[in-house]
C-alpha cells in the first residue's frame, strides 16, 4: 500500500510540475519530446530561436531538470504514446 501511495504521490508532484508551465512551453515540451531541435519549434511554432532557447531554459528550470532530454522523459512518463 505504501508503494502506490508513493507512486500517486509522484504522479501528483509531476502533475502539479506540469501545471506551472504555460500553454506555449507545454507545447514546446511536447515538440522536445518529439525529438525537435530549437531552430525546428521556432520553424514550427513561428517564433525565433532566442525565444525558444529562453522557453526551454525557463521549462527546465521550473521541472527542475538540467537537460533537454530529462524534459523529455519527463513529458513521455505524463503522456506515454498511443
Amino acid at each position: 500500500q505504501r508503494v502506490l501511495e508513493r507512486v500517486r504521490s509522484g504522479k501528483q508532484d509531476e502533475d502539479e510540475e506540469l501545471a506551472l508551465l504555460s500553454e506555449q512551453e507545454r507545447k514546446i515540451l511536447d515538440l522536445i519530446a518529439k525529438g525537435m531541435t530549437n531552430k525546428e519549434i521556432a520553424k514550427e511554432i513561428f517564433l525565433s530561436d532566442k525565444t525558444v532557447k529562453n522557453y526551454v531554459s525557463s521549462i527546465l528550470s521550473k521541472l527542475n531538470l538540467r537537460r533537454r532530454s530529462e524534459a523529455a522523459a519527463f513529458i513521455s512518463r505524463k503522456r506515454p504514446p498511443a
